[in-house]
């Protein structure tokens, strides 16, 4: 879809999950590029032994704001700099998204009508929703999978972003030397790479598992569904790592850093991880269990839902992604809880090949890792 003003310049908000199957003649692997809370994420791909697999990641800090990095292609060019220094990237062309604050996706029922295009009928919807506004924003949805119930309404996933936004970020990161293939949206990405996954890990492919997708990251957390290919729902969850965070030092009066330890360092020791009686992480779990409750609530939520949706069906697995996925005490109580399969989603660990040996640092469950992967991983077939 296009923005309403017509004598507005056009830049490209993608969303459509039909970009899964483009494949691009001598196949350009653009880089993933998220701007993160505190990093900034880069992931790039490649082929080897006609296989997908992960060429170049890196995750840089940063100190200022991210409001104020957004302003300042000089600092973002010098962070991208790092990032060419310690991955070997290839090339300047980018695939990225916008910050969660400038961009609205909201899921809508709009009514369709025998003749009517999609694209007119989620306008109609739109415009009764925000008459003018919608003049100064760039819009864009896909259809969501549903059953077909023949009452003509039909369910969509929207995106809107003010158009000055999506046109700062552009001159942001053109400034900062990057040429922009697309601006892409963080539900259609993770589809994406969960998509490639399957067609990496899934015994039968190219069928593939109804999945819940639990995207666990510093500010909020995101529960996506996607039934095979199709996106069917994402939503925000008050769930994240700073809550986490607060609750520990509220309880233990300790400083963050230690925190970091209490919660990631230990799920390296397997001894811990095998030991879930253990001291130490039994008190941390009996301190978080009121946040990881109010996260299966959550959960149970969608499933709840999602059933309504699909005639009683439910999905066949959960991923959980970001850096709260390490912590093996959600693992362990979301299993208690859920009748279904729950596995730690690691991109690194996924797409990682023998020529280069990217596992290290804990990178692949980095909050916005996945995100950006499914960025790098547009236009690019499923299997080569």
């Amino acid at each position: 879809m296009k923005p309403a003003n017509d004598n507005l310049p056009k830049p490209k908000l993608h969303i459509s999950l039909s970009s899964l199957f483009n494949r691009l003649l001598g196949q350009q692997f653009y880089i993933g590029l998220e701007i993160g809370f505190g990093r900034v994420n880069l992931v790039q791909m490649e082929y080897l032994a006609g296989k997908v697999h992960m060429r170049a990641i890196a995750s840089i800090p940063f100190d200022c704001s991210r409001e104020t990095l957004l302003a300042d292609p000089k600092a973002l060019k010098a962070l991208l700099k790092q990032a060419y220094a310690k991955q070997p990237f290839k090339g300047n062309t980018v695939v990225s998204c916008l910050p969660t604050e400038h961009i609205r996706i909201i899921t809508i029922t709009y009514n369709h009508v025998d003749g009517q295009s999609d694209d007119e009928a989620v306008v109609l919807e739109l415009r009764e929703r925000y008459k003018g506004e919608l003049d100064h924003m760039v819009v864009d949805f896909m259809s969501l999978r549903q059953e077909d119930t023949g009452s003509g309404k039909r369910d969509a996933l929207v995106a809107l972003a003010p158009h000055d936004k999506v046109v700062a970020y552009l001159d942001l990161l053109t400034n900062a030397g990057l040429k922009v293939e697309a601006i892409d949206i963080g539900p259609a990405a993770l589809t994406r790479m969960v998509c490639h996954t399957g067609a990496l890990l899934v015994p039968q492919y190219p069928s593939l598992p109804n999945v819940l997708l639990i995207n666990f990251g510093a500010e909020s957390s995101y529960l996506t569904i996607i039934w095979g290919r199709r996106l069917m729902l994402d939503r925000p969850i008050e769930f994240c790592e700073n809550r986490m965070f607060t609750r520990l030092k509220q309880v233990l009066e300790m400083p963050e850093e230690l925190i970091i330890n209490l919660l990631y360092e230990q799920s390296a020791n397997s001894d811990l991880i095998k030991d879930q009686s253990g001291e130490v992480n039994q008190m941390v779990t009996d301190i978080l269990r009121p946040e990881i409750n109010m996260l299966l609530q959550e959960i149970n939520k969608t499933l709840v839902y999602m059933a309504s949706k699909t005639r009683g069906k439910s999905v066949d697995k959960i991923y959980l992604t970001g850096r709260v996925s390490r912590y093996p005490g959600i693992l362990n109580l979301l299993q208690e809880q859920l009748n279904v399969s729950i596995e730690m989603l690691d991109p690194v660990e996924i797409f990682a090949s023998e020529k280069n040996k990217l596992k290290n640092q804990n990178l692949g469950t980095m909050a916005g890792i996945a995100l950006t992967t499914g960025l790098a991983l547009r236009g690019v077939p499923e299997r080569g």
